[in-house]
Parts: C-alpha cells; sequence; structure tokens
C-alpha cells in the first residue's frame, strides 16, 4: 500500500500528470513510487483499488469552465475514474475524488498516474493518492 500526497499548490496543464513530493505510508514491496513524479506502478500481480482525491482551481489568469482530471493505466486513462468540477469563479476550489479497482496480470507490471485530460489548465491542492493490493 502507498499513500502520497502533494498539500501545496501545482499547476497542472492540459495532458500534464499530477506530481506527488511525499509518500506519507508505504507498507511492502507491491507498489513503486519516485517521490516528485506522478508514476506509480504496481509489481505484483493481483487487484488493486486506486483512489484520488484533491482540491482544484481555475488558476488566476485562466479561463473558467469544467476541468477534468482522470485515473491513467499504463498512459490510458481508467474507464469510470473521471472527475469533472467547475468552480464558481477563479481560486474557488472543488473537491474531486474517485476509487477504481486495476487488475495486474502475472507476467507484468502496471504504471499508474493522474491525468488532467480536460481542455483547461488547473491548480490542483492537497492531492492524495492511495494504491492498496486488494488480493
Amino acid at each position: 500500500m502507498i499513500d502520497a500526497v502533494n498539500v501545496p499548490v501545482q499547476n497542472v496543464a492540459v495532458n500534464g500528470s499530477v506530481l506527488f513530493a511525499n509518500t506519507r505510508i508505504r507498507t511492502g514491496c507491491s507498489v513503486r513510487h519516485e517521490e516528485g513524479s506522478g508514476r506509480f506502478v504496481a509489481l505484483k500481480p493481483g487487484v488493486y483499488q486506486v483512489a484520488f482525491n484533491a482540491n482544484i482551481t481555475t488558476p488566476t489568469g485562466g479561463a473558467l469552465g469544467p476541468l477534468q482530471l482522470e485515473i491513467t493505466q499504463e498512459g490510458e486513462v481508467v474507464a469510470g475514474s473521471k472527475m469533472v468540477g467547475t468552480p464558481a469563479a477563479i481560486g474557488t476550489l472543488v473537491n474531486v475524488s474517485t476509487v477504481v479497482l486495476i487488475r495486474v496480470y502475472c507476467d507484468c507490471c502496471v504504471s499508474l498516474g493522474v491525468r488532467n485530460t480536460g481542455t483547461l489548465p488547473m491548480d490542483v491542492q492537497d492531492a492524495n493518492f492511495v494504491i492498496t493490493r486488494e488480493c
């Protein structure tokens, strides 16, 4: 299991990844993460629960509209993981979250992350990414 966070505000460009500066908790050796990156690797076969939550907003000088994040697996978006929030004003925070299950097959590992899949850049703060091997 791993619980990674990034508390300070970070600007995430369109198609950019959310980065995680700190690993709060890590147990076992089923998930690897290099602090400061947005890439996580599930190393052992099984089913993993992947949960993400954060506060998002339109950055100063940005255009208002829907902001969108999704969990990625091997660079592709995971169906059912889409998070959309539309701030009422620039700087107004919206909380988004999702939980999905990911299967890692016996002969490989899986790369996971969170990406801005919308059409607008956003500020992300208090990002939290938890990956737990269920079985």
